[in-house]
């Protein structure tokens, strides 16, 4: 790997280390606003570097037609498996790498190195895995995924070919027998996140149970001494166990699910023969919760105990693990406790243990600050967030997902409370102005019940950006097609989510339209016509007032200095009538209003900021407050 590269590395494990600073040595709001403003200056500054590297060490290797040689496939293979270790999951890029994987793979295949394609068809799995469990969080764009999912099989069963004994033992040295060994298991998890049919179910199973039994074949162990067998078994075991998570979200039938208990005896007794070796793969809390569900799903343990059983579990969880078992227990298992609970008949236990959890999981999101196993956390809190339930008088999904936004991403919680607030105040004027356009709204004739709903609408506008958190940090470059593809999903994402809900269910248009131009001729989704739309006279002031912050904020929406106000409204002027409403321009011309504009956008600003400290600091007293707090 060359020396730019390596500095695109380290720059961008920087850069996502200062977009989310820990406030744990800031004693003020002012101070952790100016953190932030002096993190996104060093931010712009090493963006500009990683983008001039990409142009000049990497992207035109990734042209069509470019020549690539044998050592340029090792370096920039070196290269994208720093930017991802699915078993570290430390993943600076995993979009890049993606990018790297299907470049090189056909030029692997054309190399006449069977060592090379093996080292390339691994690492394309493992691309293809890292960007399913991204794509996956979207659950109204299945076919996101299924892409990668397919990708990642194709490539997967041609290593899988080198699994039989003669081709296996053929292989060039023991690093290439490692690999298909390790893919054997691996490779099925790319299954995860989807619902299967009943084949692909039992077909799941079969897979993991092959690999399973190659421990067993003396063949393959005699000429193998040197692999680590036991480790093979009970990885195997616990990705058999992994199958039915969710409360069996991929739908096996009870047989498989009691094939499944079985491997849990199995797996269980095996731990138990060698624990201070197991618990280094499999930490002994982690399994019980694995041992746990498959008694639950065959019908051999009832929910009530279930539910019980995870509850000691979790507290004695650590809190401050962030590694692939410390979220299991973190997050994981209060999801598999709520998708137990009868949602119609709640007892005070189960809404007390509600509220408890999502108080916990956002300490637990608040002290990810900085670390690299982003992407596996928002997996699980996606989860999580997708079987929220609203209780009265406990916290409400739109309290959950701004209090997620602070704490993961500063910026958006900022971007979010703006765009409120301009929001406001250009429907305070334009109320003054054109009191007409608001006639067809339920609340109309109620000036404050406008206001009030435009300010609480304008606020969740993105909050389908929360389970692609990791991809709205791409600070380091510009967004591939393949990330903006993804970012163009959030509208309808969001309105999945808040449409489930009392407290986000009035603002679902707002947020689905938001990006929709007034004419309905661009913007997304493109099949939207937001002129249907009663609501549509707050979606065109919402679409204004969220160009207008993102244009004018140098902090967390750009790594570029802001636009000015009047630059802003030199566009809305060239945009009235197609992507701006045609009464904008006019509305700018008020005096009055612009004076309103530049002070929220100076000191409304600033003290939205301070409102992110305030929040994140209530998140660490509450946690020394209430601890674990076991009922």
């Amino acid at each position: 790997m060359n020396q730019p590269l390596e500095h695109y590395i380290s720059n961008t494990a920087r850069i996502r280390s200062l977009s989310s600073p820990s406030i744990q040595d800031i004693d003020n709001a002012a101070d952790y606003g100016t953190l932030l403003r002096d993190n996104f200056i060093t931010i712009g500054q090493l963006a500009r570097e990683n983008r001039n590297i990409l142009a000049e060490h990497l992207f035109p290797f990734l042209e069509e037609g470019t020549s690539v040689s044998d050592s340029d496939i090792k370096g920039l293979g070196d290269f994208g498996d720093s930017l991802l270790d699915a078993y570290t999951l430390d993943n600076l890029d995993p979009a890049i790498h993606a990018e790297i994987s299907d470049r090189l793979l056909e030029k692997a295949e054309h190399s006449g190195s069977v060592k090379i394609y093996i080292q390339q068809l691994d690492r394309e799995v493992t691309a293809c895995y890292t960007m399913q469990n991204i794509t996956q969080r979207l659950k109204s764009f299945p076919d996101i995924a299924e892409k990668y999912r397919k990708r990642g099989f194709a490539a997967g069963r041609k290593l899988l070919q080198y699994l039989e004994k003669e081709a296996f033992f053929s292989l060039p040295d023991n690093e290439c027998r490692e690999i298909v060994l390790i893919n054997a298991r691996y490779l099925w998890e790319l299954y995860e996140g989807s619902v299967l049919s009943e084949e692909e179910c039992r077909d799941n199973l079969k897979q993991l149970e092959k690999a399973l039994a190659l421990a067993d074949d003396e063949e393959y162990r005699k000429r193998m001494p040197w692999y680590d067998w036991r480790h093979h078994t009970m990885r195997t075991l616990q990705y058999i166990l992994i199958l039915p998570e969710y409360n069996n979200a991929r739908q096996f039938p009870k047989d498989v699910l009691d094939r499944i208990y079985t491997y849990a005896g199995k797996m269980n007794i095996l731990w138990h023969e060698e624990p201070e070796y197991y618990k280094e793969l499999v930490h002994e809390n982690e399994m019980m919760v694995l041992l746990l569900r498959a008694r639950y799903l065959c019908g051999k343990l009832s929910a009530e105990n279930y539910r019980h059983n995870l509850m000691q579990l979790y507290n004695t969880r650590d809190k401050n693990n962030y590694e692939l078992g410390g979220m299991t227990m973190n997050l994981m298992l209060p999801t598999e406790y709520i998708l137990t609970l009868n949602r119609d008949h709640l007892t005070e236990e189960d809404k007390y243990q509600i509220n408890r959890f999502y108080r916990d999981a956002l300490n637990y999101a608040f002290h990810m600050s900085g670390r690299d196993s982003l992407s596996f956390m928002l997996e699980f809190l996606s989860h999580l967030l997708d079987c929220f339930i609203e209780i009265p008088g406990g916290m409400d999904f739109n309290e959950m997902c701004l209090n997620c936004l602070g704490a993961l991403h500063p910026p958006t919680y900022v971007h979010s409370i703006m765009v409120g607030q301009i929001a406001r105040c250009l429907c305070r004027h334009l109320m003054k102005m054109k009191p007409e356009l608001f006639a067809d709204l339920p609340m109309a004739g109620d000036p404050d019940a406008i206001l009030s709903f435009t300010y609480r609408a304008a606020v969740c506008h993105d909050f389908g950006k929360l389970p692609i958190t990791d991809t709205i940090m791409v600070y380091g470059r510009k967004l591939l097609d393949s990330e903006f593809s993804l970012l163009k999903t959030h509208p309808e994402t969001a309105a999945e989510l808040m449409r489930r809900h009392v407290s986000t269910r009035p603002y679902v248009n707002i947020a689905l339209g938001h990006h929709r131009w007034y004419d309905n001729s661009a913007g997304y989704p493109e099949d939207l016509n937001t002129k249907e739309l009663p609501e549509k006279v707050i979606i065109d002031i919402v679409c204004c007032a969220d160009c207008l912050d993102a244009a004018t904020d140098s902090v967390g929406r750009s790594y570029n200095r802001g636009k000015t106000m009047d630059d802003f409204i030199g566009e809305l002027k060239e945009g009235a009538g197609t992507r701006y409403a045609p009464y904008l321009p006019e509305l700018f011309d008020n005096k009055e209003l612009r004076r309103d504009l530049r002070f929220l956008l100076q000191q409304g600003r600033r003290s939205s900021y301070s409102k992110v400290y305030r929040q994140l600091k209530d998140l660490t007293d509450q946690s020394q407050l209430y601890g674990d707090e076991p009922m």
